[in-house]
C-alpha cells in the first residue's frame, strides 16, 4: 500500500523542482528587481595643452560605482553583480566606428586623445567594449561579490586620458584668444551594464543599462618656445682686428602667430648698442655686438639704433643665426671674458 503513495510524491517533488528553478531565474535575470547599481562618474579635463607641445598630455579622473542589495534573500541567493563599462566614440568624433583615435572637436578643428584603463596607455588598454568600434573588445568587467545579504558595495575606477602631441595639434591656428575642445559621452555612447547572478555565471548577458554621462575637455592655448646657444668666441691673443663668432636660435610658435625677439643689454652692458663682456678675477672688460646678420645692426629691443627679429610661426621649429663681433679694442689682461644676455619671445 506504501508504493502508490510514493508514486504519487513523484510528480510533487518536479514541481517543486521547477518552481525553484523559475524562482532562481527570476532572481537572476528579472529587469524588475530591486537590488541595483548606480554610478557617478567624472568629467576628465586635461591642464591647459600648448599647441607646439613635444609631449603628450595626460588627465585623468575616477568613477565610483555603488551596487545595492536591498533584499536578505535576493542577496543571499544572488550575491555577485558582474559590471560591464561600455565606451563608444563620443561627440565630435570623425568617425562613430574608429575610436583609435578618438578626437575632441572645437568647431572644425580637432586633436587626437583617448582614454585608458591604466597608466600604461597600451593600445590594448584603450577603452571601448561598444560593439561596432574598433575598440569592442576592450571594455571594462568588474564582479563584486556581497557577503551576508543586505548592503551595498562601492568600486572606484579611474580612467587615464592621454593627449596625442601630433601634426593634429601643431597645425592647428590658435589665435590670441586660444581653442576649447570637448567631446560629450552618454547614453549613446557610454553605458553601464550590469547583472545580479550566482556566481557571477551569466556576466552581462541580460544586463540593466544604465547611461554614464561625461564629458572630455581641453583648452589649446597659443604658444611660443625660443632656445639659444651660446656665443664662445676663440681665443685672442691681442685685439687688433674683428673677432667672430656664431651661435644657433631656434624659436617654436603656433601656426599663424606673429612672435618679436628681442634680447636685452646683459649684465655688463651699458646699453644693447654698447654691450661688455668682463673679467671676474678684475673686472676689465671687452666690447662686443649681437645681431641677426654678419656685421649687421645690435640686435636689441628695436630702440635706439636696435632691430629685433620678428616672424610667423607654423608650429614647428624655426632656426636663425646670432652673429657675434668684438670691434678692434685695446686688448685688456688675458683671461676669461662673460656676459649674460637674455633673449625674450614677445607674441
Amino acid at each position: 500500500m506504501l508504493l502508490p503513495w510514493i508514486k504519487c510524491l513523484q510528480p510533487l517533488r518536479n514541481r517543486w523542482s521547477l518552481s525553484l528553478l523559475a524562482l532562481l531565474l527570476v532572481l537572476c535575470c528579472g529587469q524588475a528587481r530591486a537590488d541595483n547599481c548606480g554610478i557617478t562618474p567624472a568629467n576628465i579635463v586635461f591642464p591647459s595643452v600648448s599647441s607646439i607641445s613635444p609631449n603628450p598630455v595626460y588627465a585623468s579622473s575616477t568613477f565610483k560605482i555603488t551596487c545595492n542589495w536591498t533584499d536578505i534573500l535576493t542577496g543571499l541567493l544572488t550575491p555577485n553583480v558582474v559590471i560591464c563599462l561600455n565606451l563608444g566614440a563620443g561627440t565630435g568624433n570623425t568617425s562613430t566606428t574608429v575610436t583609435a583615435p578618438r578626437q575632441l572637436q572645437s568647431g572644425s578643428l580637432r586633436v587626437n586623445y583617448n582614454l585608458y584603463t591604466d597608466a600604461t596607455y597600451a593600445p590594448a588598454k584603450i577603452w571601448g567594449g561598444w560593439a561596432g568600434t574598433s575598440t569592442s573588445a576592450n571594455g571594462i568587467v568588474i564582479t563584486m561579490t556581497k557577503s551576508g545579504g543586505v548592503g551595498s558595495l562601492d568600486q572606484f575606477v579611474t580612467i587615464y586620458g592621454k593627449l596625442e602631441a601630433d601634426s593634429n595639434l601643431s597645425g592647428l591656428s590658435v589665435g590670441p584668444d586660444n581653442l576649447n575642445f570637448s567631446s560629450a559621452f552618454g547614453a549613446g555612447s557610454a553605458v553601464m551594464n550590469y547583472q545580479f547572478s550566482l556566481g557571477g555565471l551569466l556576466g552581462c548577458l541580460l544586463p540593466q543599462t544604465v547611461a554614464v554621462p561625461f564629458t572630455v575637455s581641453a583648452p589649446v592655448i597659443n604658444d611660443c618656445n625660443i632656445n639659444i646657444g651660446n656665443l664662445a668666441f676663440p681665443n685672442a691673443r691681442l685685439l687688433t682686428s674683428v673677432v667672430r663668432t656664431t651661435a644657433s636660435l631656434s624659436v617654436t610658435c603656433s601656426k599663424n602667430t606673429a612672435y618679436r625677439i628681442t634680447l636685452n643689454a646683459g649684465t655688463y652692458g651699458a646699453s644693447t648698442t654698447a654691450r661688455r663682456m668682463r673679467n671676474l678675477s678684475n673686472a676689465e672688460t671687452v666690447n662686443y655686438q649681437i645681431s641677426n646678420t654678419l656685421d649687421g645692426a645690435s640686435w636689441g629691443d628695436g630702440n635706439g639704433g636696435t632691430v629685433a627679429v620678428t616672424g610667423t610661426g607654423n608650429g614647428n621649429a624655426q632656426g636663425l643665426t646670432v652673429y657675434g663681433m668684438v670691434p678692434p679694442q685695446t686688448t685688456p689682461s688675458p683671461g676669461d671674458y662673460k656676459d649674460a644676455v637674455t633673449a625674450t619671445v614677445a607674441f
